[in-house]
């Protein structure tokens, strides 16, 4: 509703766009980040074509109603659907307003709340530190939003309540944050360079994924090697566990119980609870047990 109002007031242009490393064939859509071909109608081609980066549907669909014998309306309804089952399949990316302003960054950012959010970001770089950065960059963006109201929240309570302990709380939230953010990014980070260290440097990359409720790196399927997939999946979550896990025992037996040493077992407190991925019913877990279980899965059975 917020987005909708947004663009009604401010006029913002919401542009469709092809994602770093898709491309555009007559036949199909290339990924390849994941080495995979989407297929497509001659339709969907001329539509798709017409995606500059500057014209919104509204444009598209201007710019194309000459070659169809149906009314805009239609057509646009068609583009749209188009679009939409695109981005759920993150071949298609949305920008807002064709030049930087305030408005353009505000409907950006509170469109990936929407529940129909779907971002691709791709990066083809090998290096730990630039996939830290930018997935780290991308996941604090997400839960950013979250921090700051709990912060104005202790702000607004400390001025009813001038009390200590709302800054303590805020002080411990924000350790708290910031752990999730960084284990969350290590996580994926790991994944995506185990990932390409198995591939090559001619290999398919993978990319960073983001809908409303995660943010994870997507790769494809390594084949025959099982057991590399495994090993993929299976250190995502270790590494930042195995992290935690010792700070925290660092934290209980060599540090004095101080507001200090209990912000640093919060922090690795978080980074444990990338552990929990690791059960059979949850995420990375899953994945391993299927992974072992169905041949076809990375490609011949352990």
């Amino acid at each position: 509703m917020i987005i909708n109002m947004l663009k009604y007031f401010f006029a913002v242009k919401k542009i469709p766009y092809f994602p770093e490393n898709v491309t555009l064939n007559k036949k199909h859509i290339m990924d390849h980040d994941l080495d995979t071909k989407f297929p497509i109608n001659l339709t969907a081609f001329h539509m798709l074509k017409e995606i500059d980066g500057k014209k919104d549907e509204q444009d598209i669909v201007s710019g194309i109603s000459e070659i169809f014998n149906i009314s805009e309306s239609v057509l646009l309804k068609d583009l749209n659907e188009l679009l939409t089952g695109l981005n759920r399949r993150y071949l298609i990316n949305w920008k807002y307003g064709e030049h930087p302003s305030f408005s353009a960054f505000l409907y950006r950012f509170l469109s990936q709340y929407h529940i129909h959010y779907r971002e691709r970001f791709s990066n083809q770089s090998d290096s730990f530190l630039s996939l830290y950065i930018n997935f780290f960059h991308v996941i604090s963006r997400k839960i950013i939003l979250f921090w700051l109201l709990f912060l104005m929240l202790s702000v607004v309570s400390f001025i009813a309540i001038p009390n200590a302990s709302i800054i303590n709380i805020a002080i411990y939230f924000s350790v708290i944050y910031f752990g999730l953010i960084t284990g969350t990014t290590l996580h994926e980070v790991i994944h995506g360079l185990v990932h390409r260290k198995f591939v090559g440097k001619h290999g398919p990359k993978g990319y960073l994924a983001a809908d409303i409720m995660s943010v994870k790196f997507l790769r494809p399927v390594i084949s025959p090697y099982n057991k590399k997939m495994v090993l993929i999946t299976l250190l995502g979550p270790l590494v930042p566990g195995i992290l935690g896990v010792v700070g925290v025992l660092f934290t209980i037996f060599f540090l004095h119980e101080n507001m200090f040493s209990v912000g640093i077992l919060l922090f690795f407190s978080t980074y444990t609870l990338h552990m929990i991925y690791l059960l059979p019913f949850l995420g990375d877990g899953k994945s391993i047990i299927k992974q072992l279980m169905f041949r076809g899965i990375g490609g011949k059975s352990l």
